[in-house]
């Protein structure tokens, strides 16, 4: 077993004055407690036993990969509200809940801004009322909604249509033990939920335990495009959950501060190492020394990010920028964040993001920076600027100035209005 990790233990039951048939705290069994993932043995229809295989798998909590899924939730304040993202332990794909004292709100499913190998999304008009915080055993949450289906790589909708969501509480458990794993649970809630109410294949099965989250999931669909059957707890462990999650490319939750733009992973055309900025980053241009790259330090927030060239790293040892080649519409006199990762291999270059030196249409404005102040690590930076009572848009850049002796990166930069 991983140091680190723990297996599942037996857990006393926590409501013993609740009826047998409930009301039962749904949030205690659903969402996991901040800092705390779950690893989960996965079973694929092609194999009637855990096999050790390298893949994506959209579920409702996706971007788990391998024979052990990882599950865990992203808890806080976000997009102006309080939120509980499911998905692995980086956050860069997950289903998104809305949070509230009275119950939970499901808006639908990010699964990534890559332009390879991230699935289409989905986003509802309208959230649906996962569940409710007390419910008792026969209990149903059931929803028409209208879903948007978005295409990553093209960054559009690819269709929309409506469809109805059920979620039923079907049975109480004061023990239960997995028919796999063979451990046995205390106070375990057996949750059904339809993604197309009331066909049988789109039935998903989960056991909740009290405190744990999903112990156990079961898909009914051998059709379903990742071939998971069933998943089982393995074993818990404790980690530091990133300080924000990643931002969609599309307006998740409808939030009136939501502003489209900035991705690093939106290609034109399919990338290739050192291609110019502007041919290849759909919504962006540069200097001459301005390019793409899987290059430089780790990852970032994705394989592909913007690099500065400078001197020591085959450019001309002149300042480079990277601007945003479309307008940015904004709302006069209103705040706004700027946003992003930056890299600096030189601590004799300033690498920063900007507001473009104020110049916008309408009415310039002061600028702001958000400065790299560390070499050889990414560091995530913002800066904040009102724009001016006549301004209707703007632009952003990532710049590397300065001495310009050595290569700068910057990846995921993202602009928000702030209320």
């Amino acid at each position: 077993m991983t140091r680190g990790r723990s297996t599942p233990r037996r857990k006393h039951r926590s409501q013993a004055g609740a009826a047998a048939g409930g009301p039962f705290d749904t949030f205690a069994y659903w969402l996991m407690p901040q800092g705390l993932r779950a690893f989960l043995t996965t079973i694929f229809w092609s194999s009637p036993r855990p096999v050790l295989r390298q893949m994506p798998f959209p579920l409702l909590a996706p971007g788990k990969t391998a024979a052990l899924g990882e599950h865990a939730f992203w808890r806080g304040l976000r997009w102006g509200k309080t939120v509980a993202l499911q998905g692995d332990s980086t956050f860069t794909k997950f289903d998104l809940f809305e949070l509230s004292d009275s119950r939970l709100l499901y808006w639908g499913t990010f699964r990534g801004n890559g332009y390879y190998g991230s699935e289409e999304s989905h986003s509802f008009t309208e959230p649906s009322v996962w569940l409710d915080r007390l419910m008792s055993v026969g209990d149903f949450k059931q929803q028409w909604v209208t879903d948007t289906v978005l295409d990553p790589q093209h960054r559009a909708v690819a269709n929309s249509g409506g469809l109805t969501l059920r979620t039923e509480l079907v049975a109480h458990h004061d023990a239960w033990r997995d028919p796999d794993s063979g451990v046995e649970y205390q106070d375990v809630l057996e949750l059904h939920y339809w993604s197309r109410y009331p066909e049988p294949l789109s039935r998903e099965v989960y056991h909740l335990g009290n405190g744990l989250g999903t112990i156990r999931f079961e898909s009914m669909n051998p059709a379903e495009p990742s071939g998971v059957h069933i998943q089982y707890l393995d074993s818990f462990e404790r980690f530091s959950p990133p300080e924000v999650p990643t931002l969609p490319w599309f307006d998740p939750f409808k939030n009136t501060t939501f502003v489209r733009n900035g991705f690093c992973e939106d290609f034109l055309i399919a990338p290739v190492q050192g291609g110019a900025v502007a041919r290849y980053l759909r919504g962006w241009t540069g200097s001459k020394n301005a390019v793409i790259t899987t290059n430089g330090g780790d990852e970032g927030n994705s394989p592909w990010k913007i690099a500065l060239r400078g001197a020591s790293g085959g450019g001309d040892g002149s300042a480079d920028f990277a601007i945003s080649s479309d307008w940015i519409p904004v709302r006069s006199g209103l705040r706004y964040r700027l946003s992003g990762s930056l890299w600096r291999v030189s601590a004799q270059d300033n690498v920063y993001l900007d507001f473009n030196d104020g110049v916008a249409q309408g009415d310039s404005f002061e600028d702001a920076q958000a400065m790299s102040q560390k070499t050889e690590v990414w560091e995530l930076v913002s800066a904040e600027a009102t724009v001016g009572p006549a301004t209707t848009a703007i632009k952003v850049r990532c710049v590397r100035d300065g001495a310009s002796c050595g290569n700068a990166y910057c990846d995921g930069i993202t602009l928000q209005r702030v209320d």
